[in-house]
């Protein structure tokens, strides 16, 4: 498909938001049924880079554009939150191999499942706003938030249950960290909301 000038920058969101999914399913996988050889891994390095490669031509193209289809600084602000989020989960998942994790509890799965649906959400919102159907992205940002929500309940509750059962200093400072981590993921997902939210209050 060819798309017009004006739309290279909705063309790009849709392969951003599809591409993040992409790597959400392999991390939530990765979490909950981990491979010794680490294809997930492996495969979401693949994502992050060509996450790059989208966010750089949203970049290039607000450098070369003069009519943009939405204001410029929320083009840019939402391909860098997006790109924070693809960037979150690369991080999360090598610090794990770094700390050759083996453990994954029931905090880091649900986790990695509100990260999943967040993204979905995002996903959906991302549709939305491609369509022009501004009104119709509340839904999923106040989805988005909810989930955001609940990952940080979700981190008090590891965090307490760490203090409470974890006697090893090193381990304590890996799980937090990881925890730490993935809610931080959640944050970025909440920011893109926050965004979409933005743009559909100016063009409602």
């Amino acid at each position: 498909m060819i798309f017009k000038k004006q739309d290279i920058f909705f063309s790009t969101f849709v392969a951003i938001s599809n591409n993040l999914l992409k790597a959400a399913k392999e991390f939530k996988e990765e979490i909950h049924n981990p491979s010794p050889e680490r294809t997930g891994f492996t495969n979401i390095q693949d994502y992050e880079k060509s996450g790059d490669r989208f966010t750089h031509t949203i970049i290039k193209e607000l450098n070369k554009t003069f009519v943009t289809p939405l204001e410029r600084e929320d083009i840019m602000n939402l391909a860098v939150k997006l790109d924070d989020i693809l960037d979150g989960i690369e991080a999360t998942l090598i610090r794990m191999d770094i700390y050759e994790f083996k453990d994954m509890n029931v905090f880091i799965k649900r986790n990695a499942e509100i990260i999943l649906e967040s993204v979905e959400e995002v996903g959906k919102s991302i549709e939305k706003l491609v369509s022009k159907r501004f009104l119709d992205i509340r839904p999923h940002a106040v989805k988005i938030n909810g989930l955001e929500n609940e990952a940080d309940s979700l981190l008090n509750n590891s965090l307490r249950e760490l203090v409470a059962t974890c006697h090893d200093p090193i381990t304590f400072i890996k799980y937090k960290e990881i925890y730490e981590m993935m809610e931080e993921i959640t944050d970025a997902c909440e920011d893109v909301a926050d965004i979409l939210e933005s743009i559909l209050m100016r063009n409602s």
